[in-house]
């Protein structure tokens, strides 16, 4: 993965900036945080959608309109209703267009889908936050991580997150 250096160190600014405004504490109080998730592991044997709005180095792939929390939860709705076993919600903003809210609502939108969390994770905080908006599973880069790649597949396990990774970029698997 090309700049996966820059997209951590992005990445790492921007938790830093969410754990000021949101702690810990704050995430483990929101309804979505009491729900168990599911063992994301079946999604894998069928197709899991992927949900986001921009490409590093090929920009927005959809108006910028449409990069809402709401537009991501129609096209979960549409995606689930098409046959997609799994959906993979971008949270990252800079190079995805992602967001947070995306993952609530589509959380929001289809309750009994296996979610999983894709971002840029480089902190436990962003653990905490996918289990607050309710996934099932949270992107884990081994190249992005390297030797915290193991801790932090422990703390997603920790937290009922099912870890997973994309090492070439199409086919997911349980880490």
């Amino acid at each position: 993965m090309e700049n996966i250096a820059g997209r951590a160190a992005h990445a790492a600014r921007r938790v830093e900036r969410l754990k000021i405004e949101t702690p810990v504490e704050v995430l483990r109080a929101l309804p979505g945080y009491a729900r168990a998730p599911k063992d994301f592991k079946p999604a894998l044997s069928g197709i899991v959608m992927d949900l986001r709005f921009a490409e590093p180095g090929r920009g927005l792939l959809v108006s910028g309109g449409e990069v809402t929390a709401e537009y991501a939860a129609r096209r979960a709705v549409s995606a689930v209703g098409r046959g997609a076993t799994g959906l993979g919600v971008w949270t990252e903003r800079n190079f995805h267009a992602g967001d947070y809210a995306h993952l609530d609502a589509v959380r929001a939108a289809a309750p009994d889908a296996l979610v999983a969390m894709m971002d840029y994770v480089v902190d436990a905080w962003q653990l905490e936050r996918a289990g607050a908006g309710g996934a099932d599973a949270v992107l884990l880069i081994p190249e992005l991580l390297g030797p915290y790649l193991e801790r932090m597949t422990a703390s997603a396990r920790t937290l009922g997150l099912t870890p997973i990774a994309w090492d070439d970029g199409a086919t997911p698997r349980i880490l």
